[in-house]
């Protein structure tokens, strides 16, 4: 009855990658001849691990006779004839099949009943939990038909039939495969053969909350998923800045509706996971989604085609960029109050060329959230001795501090909770950002507008006659803005910066390299405080790692220093991380340092002297013995320091 609908073991296996065609010939013509089950033959022939297979189908071998369940079950000892005609009076009152029944009384796990349901039926049994999906097959199928069938879409196959027909089928899931109606039912709703594999009811229902709900615990989470969070009429609540809510568009098709309702759903989700960015990637079948959360980039559910350029112009229009103008590199921000505080999104468009799609357009949202990054400086990580001589170069009356690193590495969060710790109603602190990422009251915090004259350049000399006692500038990214936060630190003013540089000791020849003078940047620098971010140990599932005696020699590191690692769980998504923490590296030149700078001696002079004479802490020390208290794991210390060696 189900033949013609089922799905074969080897072909199900090549979907997944795990065989290539001329595997599976080689262990089919060996099942045809040994009569062997095909899945013992892939495992004796070294094709596929015993392990792999069972984490993507059950424990499966086809069988080569038919039996009633209830034989079955009895034959392998699964269940007891009491048990069985226990099941069987039961089954009469409720009219359920009897395999559900045996489920229902305890008498045996679901699991097992579709193995032995798959063996009957010769239907391959799969965990949905280890099955890769494809995101085209979901948009084939309506959550309602899924819900009330019990049938989950895995993917679309395209090939020839045995008689050399072009074929295209959907596999789908689900825990009764002699169901013809509902087969038939799928048939007709997606217009093309359907080929079946079992799964548990749990397994089913969880896998459908997955894709549609959004109560899995995986990172993929699909379109249905998004628009099934948000609540009915839910659109997302944007702040106009000085002027208050602003009144958004009413879309009445229902596909606008939902497109209102992904984008609501896809930004509250970023800031419920505390993403930092969340970025749209135009791609010739869907629209890609990803957050980058502690970090790292993870890939959220992929975005039906059909919606890519309404979802687009949604958060172009609430951006107020030109929505038409779609060949140029865009800029915009908006602000959305969530759970009753406001987050500033900065929008960036960049135009992208696609094969068949032509020119798209990019989307990038960094995650602006006043509530998040708020720390204080004493919690940041710091060594209690460089804490100490943080506060203290950032108390001074006068001087330049500077904090140095790549791109994402928490330079603005220290500098804003520097300005925290010294804020104070009897000085003036003003800033020149680009943009402003933080409002911090009792700041005066300037915009830098290049198109309008603000520059850098022209804002120092605007915020010297402002009569400041600090000012913090965004980067010293050129000569000219260097030049005048020298001066003004010569004249009397306290001035934070960042620079991209790899350590502390290397800011001084990236400014000589400026064209500024030796002595003038002796004089001026009282700090440099490099840094990096390493992802934090999940503290549920912390435990001890073993570090390979070959690696302890090449870091220099004794028997007894113990590192630990996390094995993952679902507090952390089975990554072994949670959040992130800091190291640093702080230099305070002293006499030898700034003649070294005068004589213009290269970073590493530098450096060597900075830690003979001042006793410096490099990324490198600070990272490992994060790493030795739990804080982080040695693979993180190393990586992030691995321009410290």
């Amino acid at each position: 009855m189900i033949s013609n609908a089922k799905m074969n073991l080897g072909q199900l296996l090549i979907r997944q990658g795990v065989l290539d065609e001329d595997q599976l010939a080689h262990a089919t013509s060996e099942h045809k001849r040994t009569g062997i089950p095909l899945a013992k033959i892939l495992i004796r022939l070294g094709m596929v691990s015993e392990d792999t297979l069972t984490s993507i189908l059950g424990v499966q071998m086809q069988s080569t006779t038919k039996m009633r369940i209830g034989e079955m079950l009895l034959a392998q000892k699964y269940i007891t004839q009491e048990q069985l005609d226990q099941a069987l009076d039961e089954q009469k009152k409720t009219g359920k099949r009897l395999g559900r029944t045996l489920v229902d009384l305890k008498f045996m796990p679901e699991e097992r009943l579709v193995e032995i349901l798959s063996k009957q039926f010769e239907v391959p049994y799969v965990k949905l939990e280890n099955f890769a999906l494809d995101p085209e097959a979901y948009t084939y199928l309506p959550e309602d038909l899924c819900r009330t069938y019990k049938v989950v879409p895995l993917f679309i196959s395209k090939g020839e039939d045995e008689r050399r027909v072009q074929r295209e089928a959907l596999t789908i899931a689900m825990t009764d495969p002699t169901n013809m109606r509902v087969i038939n039912i799928v048939k007709f709703k997606v217009k093309m053969e359907v080929d079946i594999v079992m799964a548990s009811d749990a397994d089913v229902v969880k896998t459908i909350d997955r894709v549609f709900a959004g109560h899995g615990s995986t990172n993929e989470e699909s379109l249905a998923e998004l628009i099934g969070e948000s609540k009915d009429g839910e659109e997302l609540e944007t702040v106009e800045r000085g002027q208050g809510n602003s009144d958004e568009p009413e879309l009445t098709d229902e596909e606008g509706r939902a497109v209102v309702k992904i984008v609501t759903t896809l930004i509250h989700e970023a800031i419920a996971r505390h993403a930092s960015d969340i970025h749209l990637e135009p791609q010739e079948t869907f629209l890609k989604l990803r957050y980058r959360i502690d970090g790292d980039l993870q890939v959220m559910s992929p975005i039906p085609a059909r919606l890519m350029p309404q979802i687009l112009s949604r958060i172009k229009l609430l951006s107020k960029m030109d929505i038409a103008e779609k060949r140029k590199p865009l800029d915009g921000r908006f602000t959305v109050r969530y759970k009753g505080s406001e987050v500033d999104l900065r929008v960036s468009s960049f135009p992208i060329s696609l094969r068949k799609r032509g020119v798209c357009e990019k989307i990038v949202m960094r995650i602006l959230d006043p509530n998040s990054g708020q720390f204080p400086l004493k919690d940041m990580g710091f060594d209690p001795r460089v804490l100490k001589q943080f506060i203290d170069a950032i108390n001074a009356p006068n001087g330049i501090v500077l904090v140095t690193g790549p791109t994402g590495s928490g330079k603005s969060t220290t500098l804003y909770a520097s300005i925290r710790e010294i804020l104070d109603s009897t000085i003036n602190i003003s800033t020149m950002e680009d943009p402003v990422e933080l409002n911090i009251d009792g700041v005066n915090q300037g915009q830098i507008n290049n198109a309008a004259g603000f520059t850098f350049a022209a804002g120092i000399r605007a915020l010297l006659r402002q009569d400041p006692d600090v000012i913090m500038i965004g980067e010293m990214r050129d000569q000219e803005t260097s030049s005048m936060a020298i001066e003004a630190a010569l004249t009397g003013h306290l001035v934070f910066s960042t620079l991209h540089t790899n350590d502390a000791a290397g800011a001084f020849p990236r400014l000589l390299e400026m064209g500024l003078e030796p002595f003038l940047v002796s004089t001026a620098i009282k700090g440099v405080l490099a840094q990096r971010l390493v992802r934090r140990i999940c503290k549920y599932c912390k435990e001890p790692v073993e570090i390979s005696p070959s690696l302890r020699e090449e870091l220099h590191l004794s028997p007894d220093m113990q590192f630990y690692h996390g094995k993952g769980c679902d507090k952390c998504e089975g990554s072994g991380y949670k959040g992130r923490c800091g190291i640093y590296e702080f230099l305070v030149p002293n006499e030898t340092v700034r003649n070294l700078i005068i004589k213009r001696s290269s970073g590493d002079v530098i450096k060597r002297a900075a830690m003979q004479e001042c006793d410096m802490i490099t990324l490198r020390m600070d990272g490992i013995q994060k790493a030795l208290d739990g804080h982080t794991t040695l693979e993180q210390a190393v990586g992030a320091s691995a321009a410290d060696d």
